[in-house]
């Protein structure tokens, strides 16, 4: 039979592994494995880059018509016109607007502050598996799960 639990890296890890001993499951028959997760953080942070600029670019389009129909307002009293106050106006609000979220606010990588999963698997008769597994629940498995292996 055999038994996989997930588990945090934590000191619940290591109480059930002795636990585990104690019931007299030896150590060619368990297998720990810690499950990597940089990769999910690389993207995650990639990711986050990449929404402050797409954020940037939305307030700099706000901010941008706000102050291009505020310049073409005040355009009409003043020598350029309307039409060139406007643009202006508008450029720069997109200039402040993109600005503000972009470069004041740079993108923070945050690292999951969340511990890797370690995966154990225990291969044990049949008379044993209720004792593995109530070992894993007890010391605070994320998932158990039970597997019925084939002595062929």
């Amino acid at each position: 039979m055999i038994i996989i639990g997930t588990f945090r890296h934590s000191i619940e890890l290591e109480q059930a592994l002795v636990k585990l001993e104690k019931i007299g499951i030896a150590q060619n028959q368990l297998l720990v494995v810690c499950m990597d997760s940089d990769a999910k953080e690389y993207v995650s942070a990639k990711q986050k880059k990449e929404d402050s600029y797409s954020k940037g670019i939305e307030v700099g389009l706000a901010c941008a018509t706000a102050l291009s129909v505020i310049g073409t307002s005040v355009g009409f009293i003043m020598p350029w016109g309307p039409i060139i106050s406007g643009l202006a106006a508008a450029f720069i609000g997109f200039g402040i607007g993109f600005g503000i979220i972009v470069i004041i606010q740079k993108p923070k990588i945050r690292h999951s502050k969340k511990s890797p999963e370690v995966t154990v698997i225990v291969q044990c008769d049949a008379d044993q598996s209720e004792l593995v597994q109530k070992a894993m629940w007890t010391n605070h498995a994320l998932a158990v799960g039970l597997a019925y292996a084939s002595t062929e």
